[in-house]
């Protein structure tokens, strides 16, 4: 679609990723936001001047250089593959300001109108994929209410009330469970995640791959029902029944997609390195399961779109340029006082929890032990205590249990674990 006025320039590539189809014009966020709920994903053209795509770009590749030498793993978010890729989570320096203001001009309607209410920025990073990483397995960042519902064994309590006597025991229960469904699906919140290309990115850089309208429950179940979540590109595309789209993005261009909707990135065979600024805005509703929240934990509940434009006061941070003499990273977090001692008598699972996302899978060489999640199959590290406990709970172990999500890669593969333990 081509929309004007405050939402500028919108396409949809074509299945080759090479061509765009451009379908009739329209003058607000109403067919756009048509077209999301529909295909789960939209093109937007020049949302970031490309003044502001350089000073990002050159914030993000000196700010992660330098983290990585300092090893301040805290400043960056997990993803799949990241042997050649990184999650900064950004500060709010004057190019990201700029950014933020940017996006919520053009996105802003948008959100409001596919999400029903105000969005929360639930995520505020950089995701830079270097030359030679390779392709990330399909996978949506989020799993669907129903589906979640669906792959859970939830065991439906009789009702308190004396039943009639014309009343069988399970009369109402097809009716429960379709209302208990209806409300999982309503109630989840969903989330919205645009990557602005920060660079002309081309075919051999790695551009993201989308499957359009695959955020839907059949996609899902197809999905798990591959391994866990385990899904080649090849596969993906047979799978679904749809080709995947290349997002072969020009400096400044967005693609903003339904977290639910079948993605990953591309393989980068180039010398670049191809750098996104990633957005995440979340509507009104229950957190879904999955979701990395990269995100600063100083700004996190701290920037929703209603309160975009930013003032230019907010930038209170530097940004990182070569002009600078060195290069300055935000503070590491600050452990609240107490917290040691909070966390005595705690499981690890309780002490190590992000409140705000799942817990980081250690490397397989700090595993003391590990239990393998009944809805996605993958195993997770946690204490011997731990692993006694958690395998004879009642319909099995689950990765919320101990902070963690079924979207989450395993880490390490079976035969390295089993040759720990």
């Amino acid at each position: 679609a081509i929309l004007s006025a405050a939402l500028g320039a919108v396409s949809t590539p074509t299945c080759s990723g090479d061509a765009l189809v451009m379908a009739p014009a329209a003058d607000d966020a109403t067919a756009l936001a048509e077209q999301l709920r529909a295909e789960g994903y939209v093109v937007l053209r020049g949302v970031l001047s490309a003044e502001d795509c350089d000073a990002l770009r050159e914030h993000v590749l000196r700010s992660s250089d330098e983290a990585k030498r300092l090893g301040r793993d805290d400043l960056f978010g997990e993803i799949q593959d990241g042997d050649r890729r990184t999650d900064l989570k950004l500060d709010l320096c004057p190019p990201v300001v700029s950014s933020l203001n940017s996006f919520g001009s053009r996105c802003g309607p948008l959100l409001q109108e596919v999400t029903g209410g105000d969005s929360r920025v639930v995520e505020l990073a950089a995701i830079t994929s270097n030359g030679g990483a390779v392709q990330q397995r399909v996978h949506a960042d989020t799993m669907h209410g129903v589906t979640r519902f669906l792959q859970s064994d939830v065991s439906l309590h009789h009702t308190t009330r004396e039943r009639g006597a014309d009343e069988s025991d399970d009369e109402d229960a097809p009716e429960d469970i379709g209302n208990i469904i209806r409300a999982v699906a309503t109630d989840t919140a969903l989330i919205f995640t645009s990557l602005v290309a920060l660079q002309d990115v081309e075919p051999d850089m790695g551009p993201t791959h989308v499957w359009p309208a695959t955020h839907t429950v059949g996609h899902h179940a197809t999905l798990w029902g591959k391994g866990g979540g385990k899904i080649s590109v090849e596969d993906a595309d047979k799978s679904f029944g749809v080709a995947h789209r290349q997002m072969t993005l020009s400096k400044g261009d967005l693609v903003l997609y339904d977290s639910r909707v079948m993605h990953c990135g591309g393989a980068n065979t180039s010398e670049k390195q191809r750098s996104v600024l990633c957005i995440s805005c979340m509507g009104p509703g229950i957190r879904p399961d999955g979701s990395t929240w990269t995100m600063l934990s100083s700004l996190r509940n701290q920037l929703s779109l209603n309160k975009l434009p930013l003032p230019e006061s907010s930038a209170c941070a530097p940004a990182n340029s070569a002009s600078c003499e060195e290069v300055e990273l935000p503070p590491p977090p600050q452990r609240k006082a107490g917290a040691a001692d909070d966390a005595v008598g705690k499981s690890s699972a309780a002490a190590a929890r992000d409140p705000d996302g799942p817990k980081r899978i250690p490397p397989v060489s700090e595993w003391d032990a590990a239990v393998q999640c009944t809805l996605c199959r993958r195993w997770r590290p946690c204490s011997v205590v731990e692993a006694a406990k958690l395998t004879g709970v009642e319909n099995g172990f689950q990765c919320p249990l101990l902070g963690h999500s079924c979207m989450q890669e395993q880490g390490c593969t079976d035969d390295e674990i089993d040759a720990l333990f």
